[in-house]
């Protein structure tokens, strides 16, 4: 019995390289790329650095002055009136009543007996006035002063406008804006920080599915390989059946075996197709999409020779939980800015320009009129009872406790590095053993092989040795996906895993 020779191998490649032109070729940079198109939490961490930048520019805009227009009008159901009704008739009527009392001062006797006095001058300036008196309407006209007086004190107000414009600039407000401008700058960069941690575990979750596939496929080859192995055996020992070497019990437990393989490659091609519609779903591809990966197609998996090396501070600069924390340790100290600045002083200026109708500027009248002015306002907190103190103790104490997190995760981080330098020098182990034990298994399926054509041994002899052929392979499979893999979240522990990185 023959092993599948390296000419059936690259005939079937060939085909299956054929089939695969119909199909679409995927490397691992083009499933990287696409899932962290397709990620909905990529696309949530990217729209929140997006919106951090937009917090940013908001909090810039508090160095620059604040302009506000404000527009008011009023309808009143009254006029404006400055003195009663009564006051406003006496008003109309004072010459009505300056005359009576003029008349009753004319009429005394004292005053008609100058018109008759012995003194030319004084009898003739009596005359005059008495003529004069009687000739002018002094009650016309005093009535008319007090009428008009009367009006001008009820202002028309039953139409109000209004309008302001004012402009604010702070002059000092305790370092609160550029303590504000610190944080959202820093919130800008944690938000960054947040999505590179989201894609890195997009990464590593379609490496896993990509080098799932990449396994099954090659066990599913592997498979193909060991039914072959059985169908050749049984058709040889059926023969030797006919000849009388070989029992029925001999053939029985060769087709036994083929079942199961039979099964086994059911299961492989079934986990075949499972796995390529996970990375399908991951690279926002229709599930039913036809993918061939390009290293599903190698015979052999190549192992990376590219090796990760990092610094104990490279490592706190790149990994992204780290980064975030001692971003969240620079907030938390200008927060604490921020809540001090609360209780210092503010000063601002600021300037307005206002038009109201009516006016009053030069008396009051239904017209139109502006007129500007401009200040200092200073605000100074007296006392608060501790309030200010405790609160900037409060934010201080949220500091220390970030930075204690902080320090805790350097020291985990570290250790999970270290956890993972051993992983791949076990993943290293573990492959040479894995190729040591399959040349062994060649070997003995090849002896065991010759000596049961020389019928010198039996076939459950054979059996083994093929069953050991698959084990062996198929543990060297999976010692090449860890060895890779293992890699792969050393990367990610050390904050060096990207989309262009090489497998």
């Amino acid at each position: 019995m023959k092993q599948p020779s390296r000419i059936m191998i690259a005939v079937c490649m060939m085909l299956i390289t054929t089939y695969t032109m119909a199909q679409t070729v995927l490397t691992l940079e083009d499933c990287r790329a696409m899932a962290l198109e397709n990620n909905g939490q990529s696309k949530m961490a990217q729209e929140k650095v997006t919106a951090a930048e937009y917090d940013s520019k908001a909090a810039f805009a508090n160095y620059l002055p604040k302009v506000s227009a404000t527009g008011m009008y009023l309808h009143n159901s009254e006029n404006l009136n400055l003195i009663s009704d009564e006051q406003g008739n006496k008003l109309s009527t004072i010459g009505t009543r300056v005359n009576g009392v003029a008349r009753s001062i004319m009429m005394d006797p004292a005053i008609i007996g100058l018109v008759g006095s012995s003194d030319a001058a004084v009898r003739n300036a009596a005359t005059a006035l008495f003529t004069k008196m009687s000739t002018t309407d002094i009650e016309g006209a005093l009535n008319q002063v007090g009428s008009e007086l009367s009006d001008n004190l009820s202002l028309d107000i039953k139409n109000v406008y209004v309008g302001v414009i004012s402009v604010e600039e702070p002059l000092y407000v305790g370092g609160k804006i550029r303590a504000y401008n610190k944080v959202t700058a820093y919130a800008k960069e944690l938000a960054e920080t947040q999505l590179d941690g989201e894609d890195q575990k997009v990464l590593v979750t379609v490496d896993e599915a990509y080098w799932q596939i990449v396994s099954v496929a090659n066990k599913l080859r592997l498979t193909e390989q060991y039914v072959e192995l059985l169908r050749q055996m049984d058709h040889n020992v059926e023969v030797m059946k006919n000849e009388g070497v070989a029992t029925a019990s001999d053939q029985l437990s060769v087709r036994v075996k083929l079942n199961e393989a039979e099964m086994s490659q059911i299961k492989a091609q079934n986990g075949l197709t499972l796995s390529k519609m996970l990375l399908c779903q991951l690279c926002g591809l229709p599930l039913d999409s036809e993918i061939m990966l390009k290293d599903e197609m190698n015979e052999t998996l190549e192992i990376p020779a590219d090796e990760v090396t990092y610094t104990e501070e490279s490592l706190y600069e790149n990994r992204p939980e780290l980064k975030s924390l001692q971003l969240a340790v620079n907030m938390y100290d200008q927060k604490s800015r921020i809540v001090r600045a609360d209780f210092l002083p503010t000063v601002a200026v600021m300037g307005n320009y206002l038009i109201t109708n009516p006016s009053a500027s030069n008396g009051v009248s239904n017209e139109f009129h502006g007129m500007w002015n401009v200040g200092l306002v200073a605000k100074i907190p007296v006392f608060h009872f501790g309030e200010g103190l405790n609160k900037y103790r409060r934010a201080k104490s949220d500091k220390i406790i970030t930075q204690y997190q902080l320090d805790d995760a350097r020291g985990k981080v570290t250790l999970q590095a270290s956890q993972y330098e051993k992983k791949i020098a076990e993943a290293d182990s573990r492959l040479e053993m894995a190729l040591k034990n399959m040349e062994n298994a060649e070997e003995n399926l090849r002896v065991a092989n010759i000596g049961f054509k020389e019928g010198v041994v039996e076939s459950s002899l054979v059996l083994a040795a093929q069953t050991a052929w698959l084990k062996a392979h198929s543990e060297e499979i999976d010692a090449r996906i860890d060895r890779i893999m293992a890699t792969v979240y050393l990367r990610q522990v050390t904050g060096q895993l990207s989309v262009n990185d090489k497998k």
